[in-house]
């Protein structure tokens, strides 16, 4: 991956997903990023003065990659609110676990007080394409609605978690698996 007098800062960036995709957040480097994209490690400091900069442009790039596989699985099976979210949650775990980005990166415990509108913008569309259609999907129950989210999170994250520490090997196992709890969940909170 080398650098040739584009948009640098998209570059690095790049880079930087990279290196979260091969080793998660402890992966990201400043200088491994300038070095990858061919520019001196003090390139990049103009357009990330410090280091939580740059982990703030890369989490917000996992983001809207992540919303954009999300919602293009979501929107692919039609009208079912269920369905969708059950199809959301099986592209997250692909996407997590292939890509090491997720909600460990999103939400990284070194971007806690962080308050970028970029970031949180990002964030906040995962979490709707989930919301919305969960309100949905409860009968326009907002608090049980709301209730989906952290129980997706914790559903998808965990699948995948369990897929890059070995325990599912198989990735469309753990997708599969995610993607089964959240409709039981949900078919569940439809019949009560």
């Amino acid at each position: 991956m080398g650098y040739h007098h584009g948009d640098l800062r998209a570059a690095l960036v790049e880079a930087g997903t990279a290196l979260v995709a091969e080793g998660g957040l402890p992966a990201l480097s400043v200088a491994e990023a300038a070095r990858r994209t061919g520019v001196s490690a003090a390139a990049p400091y103009r357009h990330f003065p410090c280091r939580q900069d740059f982990v703030v442009a890369v989490a917000a790039k996992a983001a809207r990659d992540l919303e954009a596989a999300m919602r293009e699985a979501a929107d692919a099976v039609g009208d079912d609110p269920v369905e969708a979210i059950a199809a959301a949650a099986a592209a997250y775990v692909r996407f997590a676990a292939t890509r090491r980005t997720g909600f460990d990166v999103i939400y990284s415990p070194e971007l806690r007080g962080v308050h970028v509108d970029e970031l949180r913008d990002a964030a906040r569309s995962i979490s709707d394409i989930v919301l919305l259609r969960a309100i949905d999907a409860t009968g326009g129950d907002n608090r049980a609605g709301v209730g989906v989210v952290p129980q997706f999170m914790a559903v998808a994250h965990g699948a995948a978690s369990m897929h890059l520490v070995g325990i599912f090997s198989d990735l469309d196992a753990a997708a599969g698996l995610a993607a089964k709890t959240m409709r039981s969940l949900l078919r569940g909170a439809q019949a009560s």
